[in-house]
C-alpha cells in the first residue's frame, strides 16, 4: 500500500484529466559537452492516452500527437513510452519525485545518426480551456 500512495504522490495529475503547459526555453543536449538554447513557443497538452506538443513556427502551428504506449517508474521519476503518427518512439521524462515541476526531458534518436537526442522542455503551467487551447 505504501508503494501505491508513492506512486500516486509522484504521478502528475494530467491522468486524472487534462494538464496544459508553456514552454517558451528549449535547450537541447546533442553532446556530453554542450547544450543549445533556442526560444520556442510551445505547448504541450497531457491527456490520459497522449500527449500533444503544439510548437509556433514561420509557417503555422506544428502540432506533434503522441499517443502514451507505457508508463514506467525508474528511480522516482516517471517515464512515458511514446509513439508519434510516423511511429517513431519518443520517450518523455519527468524530474524526481522530491524536484520542483520546471522541465520535462524529451528524448528520440536521430535518423541520419542514430544518436540519442534529449531535449529539455522548459515549462510554466497554464490554464486553458480545450476549446481556446485549439481555436488559437
Amino acid at each position: 500500500m505504501k508503494t501505491l500512495c508513492f506512486i500516486l504522490l509522484l504521478v502528475p495529475s494530467y491522468f486524472l484529466g487534462q494538464e496544459a503547459y508553456h514552454s517558451s526555453l528549449t535547450e537541447t543536449y546533442p553532446n556530453i559537452y554542450r547544450s543549445e538554447f533556442k526560444w520556442v513557443d510551445r505547448r504541450i497538452v497531457f491527456e490520459p492516452n497522449d500527449v500533444t506538443i503544439v510548437t509556433e513556427t514561420k509557417q503555422g502551428k506544428d502540432f506533434e500527437v503522441l499517443n502514451i504506449q507505457e508508463t514506467q517508474l525508474v528511480d522516482d521519476r516517471l517515464i512515458l513510452i511514446c509513439k508519434n503518427r510516423s511511429k517513431r518512439k519518443i520517450t518523455i521524462v519527468f524530474p524526481k519525485g522530491q524536484e520542483e515541476f520546471l522541465y520535462i526531458d524529451y528524448y528520440y534518436r536521430s535518423l541520419t545518426t542514430n544518436e540519442e537526442i534529449q531535449v529539455r522542455l522548459h515549462i510554466e503551467e497554464m490554464q486553458t480551456d480545450r476549446m481556446e487551447f485549439f481555436q488559437n
